[in-house]
């Protein structure tokens, strides 16, 4: 009985087990793109962060949002809680990031004025579309400037220039 006991609460507690990961953050790709490692050593993972899009780092303010990144999360834990959707078509998990003792990394770039709410992967994203439009007022980041560029306009623009 005990055993049933032991795996009845191991069951039940699996979800928030699954949700605790921890991984220390090897590197910036860019400003939605970070490498993590888990605690213990062992195989590294792109993660992509769900529901934003930074400039691209040819874009403007694409290296600050890169350097923003570097500066809040480098060599530090964060918790990585991955989305339904799983992985991107460039197979990196699309995750939301928790940095302890700061908040979601999503939300501090966007609230610094460093990303875009994406339109097309994010639905139900009323508050942090209620942040983006508050560092556009605010005209933080990229929202200083005349006509910021949305990096999905911008790679297109890019393709039809080659």
């Amino acid at each position: 009985m005990r055993i049933l006991y032991t795996l009845l609460l191991f069951l039940v507690l699996l979800p928030a087990i699954a949700h605790a990961a921890m991984q220390r953050v090897v590197d910036v790709t860019n400003g939605d793109t970070i490498i993590i490692g888990s605690l213990h050593g062992g195989d590294r993972a792109r993660v992509s962060l769900h529901g934003i899009n930074a400039p691209e780092m040819n874009q403007p303010y694409g290296q600050a949002s890169k350097a923003y990144v570097l500066r809040l999360v480098r060599n530090k834990l964060v918790d990585v809680e991955p989305t339904p959707q799983g992985k991107d078509q460039y197979g990196r998990v699309v995750a939301i990031v928790h940095v302890p003792g700061a908040g979601v990394l999503q939300e501090l770039l966007l609230q610094e004025g460093l990303a875009w709410v994406y339109p097309q992967h994010c639905k139900n994203c009323g508050a942090w579309e209620a942040m983006q439009a508050q560092a556009r007022r605010e005209k933080k980041g990229l929202w200083a400037g005349e006509n910021p560029v949305p990096p999905w306009q911008w790679r297109k623009a890019q393709k039809k220039k080659k």
